[in-house]
């Protein structure tokens, strides 16, 4: 699903150049919920943007689904982007004087899809995340954990391949994210990759891997066995390249 090898990226600056992510090398595979944490700085935001497509890379090479992204002009990212990927983000990033509905539907409406299509692609996506009544509530309306969830379903109207999350349960209280976490693992079950960047250590023990950055490398990784399925991983296919 994601391939990365040997990315750089540095911001440079009239005297400083900054190495954001230093041969960084990474295989995410189909269906795998992964966690990345490190400290501040450490690079995880940078590694997020570069593969959510947000942000270019200097040196290597990146692969998404199967497209190599290495040259592409902004339309095609664009397009790749709204095509692959779903973003949930810790601030929700919900539009207030918006309904619900409309806070969803309002992406599609950019990738031309018409109104039943989005129509139809809305209602499912507030199905699965529980808020099928509330399609005409405003986001003030609604509590912390409801008004990520509607983010969820936002990322999730577009169909994606993936879901990269930044921190998804950063603004919630213990039970809010604990909600947002079983939604997070339902979505995995029925198939989506997800890659969650998250400074809660117990949040990251309980997916299938988690992955250290520092200093813009991978410094470990660990693998974990699956808590919320039934069916066990082949943890032998899953290949990373470590720069310590």
């Amino acid at each position: 699903m994601l391939i990365m090898n040997n990315v750089s990226r540095i911001y440079r600056s009239d005297t400083i150049q900054t190495h954001a992510l230093r041969d960084f090398s990474l295989e995410v595979k189909a269906g795998e919920f992964v966690a990345v944490t490190g400290p501040s700085g450490s690079g995880k935001s940078t590694f997020l943007n570069v593969a959510g497509l947000l942000d270019s890379f200097d040196q290597g090479e990146y692969k998404l689904d199967g497209v190599s992204v290495h040259g592409l002009q902004d339309d095609e990212l664009s397009r790749l982007r709204n095509e692959k990927i779903g973003f949930i983000f810790q601030s929700y990033n919900l539009i207030p004087d918006y309904s619900i509905f409309d806070n969803i539907d309002m992406p599609l409406r950019y990738r031309g899809f018409n109104a039943a299509e989005r129509k139809r692609r809305v209602d499912h996506a507030l199905e699965k995340v529980g808020l099928a009544s509330r399609a005409d509530y405003l986001p003030s309306q609604l509590s912390g954990g409801q008004q990520q969830r509607v983010a969820i379903a936002r990322a999730l109207a577009g169909e994606p391949k993936i879901l990269l999350a930044d921190e998804p349960t950063g603004n919630l209280d213990s039970l809010m994210a604990r909600q947002v976490m079983e939604l997070l693992h339902n979505l995995n079950q029925e198939g989506t990759t997800i890659i969650m960047v998250t400074h809660d250590p117990d949040q990251a023990r309980e997916v299938s891997r988690n992955i250290q950055i520092i200093d813009g490398q991978i410094s470990d990784f660990k693998i974990y066995a699956p808590l919320h399925s039934d069916v066990p991983k082949d943890n032998t296919n899953v290949k990373e390249v470590l720069d310590v």
